[in-house]
């Protein structure tokens, strides 16, 4: 009896133990996600900005830009902030492409400050002014969840109609509100930017290779694609702790890791015909790989805060420092 309450004990210290080395190894590994901005000498070239993607519209196309604002609510351009423009269903459920495919057809244009042309195929275009739509006095509408406001203001019957048919093909369904930014400091519901390395989309559609067409970067709806050195391996970018773009310090937006991107049926849905993969890919091949923080969604793709401010453009140097 006395030697089985000894092992007990022995067990019970040796658990203590490991829990209490992972519980200080997570508390580095997140306080080492905190440390001050790197000195001039700890970072290292990664390479090019290649891509700049703006969405306008929370589900919607990109749109292309040669040169954007980067704040610290992300991505901005014209007077118009990411996805300012949010569809909700008859359920009160925000419209997510991974559930309406189609949403990946509406293609918003710029077209002066504040102002969006929407098209879709076989629709007429339809122009969205949030300059008359966010004339005072407009009524905001706020819906909670899990600690996030969003504040919303309706759009017409026409946008409604309009978006109900180019998605659903129907004339109801879907409305759609303009999302107000956030209040200074208010908790925002994602990260404001989503980096794609391009060498891992290449890494990953050589495992695809025979088993399904190639993916495209803009399946993953990145908004900046990240073309890095030849010595640079595919998933570098589970180590990216601070992303510089800039080759001056003084005018380069810094950015500082937030979290993995975990991936969810919206990847399979392909972005030329907005039909899915009747194969599960790529989410299927990622799954096999690539779950490293989460048993069921795959890591592609990092979220970054907005460290320091400035103007993002195509082509400028990147350079990085790890975790």
């Amino acid at each position: 009896m006395r030697s089985l309450e000894v092992i007990a004990w022995a067990g019970l210290s040796i658990g203590a133990a490991v829990g209490g080395i992972t519980i200080w190894l997570a508390y580095r590994k997140a306080n080492s996600r905190r440390r001050q901005l790197p000195s001039a000498d700890e970072w290292q070239h990664l390479g090019t900005l290649k891509i700049i993607n703006f969405y306008p519209v929370k589900g919607g196309a990109p749109i292309r830009l040669d040169q954007v604002e980067c704040s610290e609510l992300g991505l901005q351009s014209s007077g118009l902030w990411e996805r300012c423009l949010v569809a909700y269903d008859e359920c009160g459920v925000v419209v997510f492409a991974g559930s309406y495919p189609r949403m990946l057809s509406v293609h918003p244009k710029i077209v002066s400050e504040k102002v969006l042309r929407l098209e879709a195929p076989n629709m007429p275009p339809i122009m969205v002014d949030l300059n008359e739509l966010l004339r005072e006095p407009y009524e905001v509408l706020e819906k909670r969840k899990n600690g996030n406001v969003k504040r919303l203001v309706e759009c017409r019957a026409e946008h409604h109609e309009w978006l109900s048919r180019a998605v659903l093909q129907r004339e109801h369904g879907l409305q759609l509100y303009v999302k107000l930014k956030p209040y200074a400091g208010e908790k925002l519901d994602i990260a404001p930017v989503l980096v794609m390395h391009e060498r891992s989309v290449h890494d990953l559609n050589e495992r695809l290779s025979g088993k399904t067409k190639p993916v495209d970067c803009q399946q993953f709806r990145g908004n900046i694609v990240v073309d890095s050195n030849a010595s640079i391996p595919p998933y570098n970018e589970d180590n990216w702790l601070w992303l510089r773009i800039g080759a001056d310090v003084e005018s380069s937006v810094v950015m500082r890791y937030n979290a993995d991107c975990l991936r969810c049926i919206l990847i399979n849905v392909n972005v030329e015909n907005y039909t899915r993969n009747p194969d599960f890919e790529p989410l299927r091949m990622l799954k096999k790989y690539r779950l490293r923080q989460n048993p069921k969604e795959p890591s592609m793709g990092v979220y970054f805060d907005v460290y320091k401010c400035g103007i993002l453009k195509i082509g400028e140097q990147v350079f990085v420092n790890y975790a």
